[in-house]
């Protein structure tokens, strides 16, 4: 069984009880980076404190993070082979951060995040194996549109109020356009891409662009998992970075840069970002970023810093 509550853009927050169901009868996707997709359909609405009622009331099973000269260590394995593998040309390196609280309220930290993040999908999700999850995503895998489908294409981060962006960032952003635009590709229709333009999250800023296909009779679950890790979350190419990632990271990402997808007419699915993990007690944040040839391994360190505080400084 899942508990869902979650706003998309434009539309009103809706607190659902879903059960497992299989690929053809689903409502709901829900996938981590690893493993496979988890189906589930509506059963039954839910109000806002039925769903509260029991959210976060697992303990820690571990409170293990990564110090700043552990990542950094990690950043620098990462360029080196890089440079040693020249089909490789990025890697999403990530890390978990725990901040010990019994005061943090989840209703009024959801609330706050909608509040904050109106151009985001804002959810909140709790499930028996996976656990009980918040966060505020700027990234869409996959929505429907008048014309057919679209993808975005988000990555590069810097912190607002720089007004030029690095190369390092417009080559890591082009990377995830070229990767997303061949696997729309497949799936017939016409593909195009918009300009890259600049998108804010909170206190940091990304480079954005919208990959279209004109068609609009998609199996959508189908197109998901050719999307899903985007080079944004995995690195590029695909296989060669998720092996990287698996060889270095000390964590297990779990749902953190997997993908939730409400499907029916309108579907849309969206990228697990800006997450962190709910315990009773305190919370598990997770971030990430894109490591190129180019990177500064202190700037990388520094860049997953930003996303988390970017989240604590909404805890209520």
């Amino acid at each position: 069984m899942l508990k869902l509550r979650i706003r998309i853009p434009g539309k009103s927050t809706a607190t659902h009880e879903l059960v497992d169901t299989d690929k053809e009868h689903a409502d709901v996707v829900l996938r981590g980076f690893s493993g496979n997709p988890a189906y589930f359909s509506y059963a039954q609405e839910l109000e806002a404190s039925d769903f509260w009622s029991s959210f976060a009331q697992t303990p820690f099973s571990s409170d293990y993070e990564v110090t700043e000269q552990e990542y950094t260590q990690l950043v620098k394995k990462a360029i080196e082979l890089i440079h040693l593998q020249p089909e490789l040309h990025k890697v999403v390196l990530s890390r978990s951060s725990y901040f010990l609280s019994d005061q943090s309220s989840p209703e009024a930290t959801f609330k706050a995040l909608e509040e904050n993040y109106s151009d985001c999908t804002v959810f909140a999700l709790s499930h028996p194996e996976l656990g009980d999850w918040m966060g505020a995503t700027p990234e869409i895998l996959l929505e429907k549109t008048l014309e057919g489908h679209r993808s975005m294409s988000l990555a590069g981060t810097r912190l607002k109020g720089i007004e030029q962006w690095g190369e390092k960032e417009l080559t890591e952003q082009q990377y995830v356009t070229e990767e997303i635009y061949s696997t729309l590709e497949l799936f017939g229709g016409s593909v195009t891409c918009s300009e890259p333009k600049t998108r804010g999250a909170g206190p940091v800023e990304h480079i954005q662009s919208w990959v279209h296909t004109t068609s609009d009779q998609l199996r959508v679950s189908d197109v998901l998992e050719a999307l899903h890790p985007t080079p944004a979350v995995c690195g590029t190419p695909t296989n060669v970075a998720r092996a990287l990632i698996h060889q270095l990271e000390q964590h297990n990402r779990e749902l953190y840069t997997g993908y939730i997808a409400l499907l029916g007419d309108h579907p849309t699915a969206s990228v697990l970002l800006r997450t962190m993990k709910w315990h009773k007690g305190g919370v598990r944040f997770f971030a990430g970023g894109g490591i190129t040839k180019d990177s500064v391994p202190l700037d990388e360190w520094n860049e997953t810093q930003y996303k988390m505080a970017a989240l604590k400084d909404l805890l209520c």
